[in-house]
């Protein structure tokens, strides 16, 4: 088997490994795809890179590039971004005081009902496609919350993501949960190393619930990479 790189895979909040069982199942032929877990749902798997691998690539969705380790950004050939941001808040002033308060009053609701949090933030995730509630048998609420209240604040180096050879960003024209319009600013931060997509009519889950539309894209960045490897 010709492997061509390794991939590690970061979920986001209120989220696990198994949102990247398809993916895995069709990219393991050709890499080594490594799944990382939070730990929401049971036991916490953190993953590092083969140093003897070249083409390093992350997947990250949403919050996941949050809880991937920078130190690991530093060493990564190419960056896949799904539904992602390097701060949640949105600019201008307006839209961050906005978006800060609606994010108190989830923290402060969580505290008291946060199966209703998380199942409320799954139903925005996963719109405009209807959301069946998952039956964990564990759930590790203290770190759900912690991750919540870390995210008013969790900022990503953008001088890191800067010198990360190749980035993709790919966003749904229908999410509920971070908007376009956050997604093409944050883009346009990036604009050296950077390439943005936007999928018409999807929403936040949309590698998980639209691997069709997201495939062609991530073939040609996973292309794009080999090529650069093999200069």
């Amino acid at each position: 088997m010709n492997i061509k790189g390794e991939i590690i895979a970061y979920h986001g909040w209120g989220f696990d490994k198994n949102c990247w069982n398809n993916w895995q199942e069709i990219l393991s032929n050709n890499y080594t795809f490594k799944v990382f877990d939070r730990g929401y749902f049971g036991d916490e798997i953190l993953q590092r890179f083969d140093n003897n691998q070249s083409n390093k690539i992350i997947f990250a969705h949403s919050y996941g590039l949050h809880l991937c380790p920078q130190e690991q950004l530093k060493t990564t050939d190419l960056l896949i971004l799904f539904s992602s941001f390097d701060y949640f808040h949105p600019y201008p002033e307006k839209q961050k005081k906005r978006s800060k308060y609606a994010l108190e009053l989830m923290i402060n609701e969580f505290t008291k009902n946060p199966q209703k949090v998380l199942e409320a933030f799954q139903k925005k995730c996963y719109y405009p496609l209807s959301y069946i509630p998952n039956n964990h048998s564990i759930i590790h609420w203290d770190k759900l919350s912690q991750d919540l209240v870390s995210l008013d604040s969790s900022q990503i180096n953008r001088e890191i993501l800067k010198n990360v050879p190749e980035i993709y960003i790919i966003q749904g024209t229908k999410d509920r949960i971070l908007s376009p319009f956050h997604a093409q600013k944050f883009a346009k931060k990036l604009t050296k190393n950077s390439q943005y997509y936007e999928i018409e009519g999807v929403g936040h889950t949309l590698p998980f619930t639209d691997m069709k539309y997201c495939l062609p894209i991530i073939n040609q960045a996973l292309g794009e990479t080999e090529n650069h490897g093999n200069t």
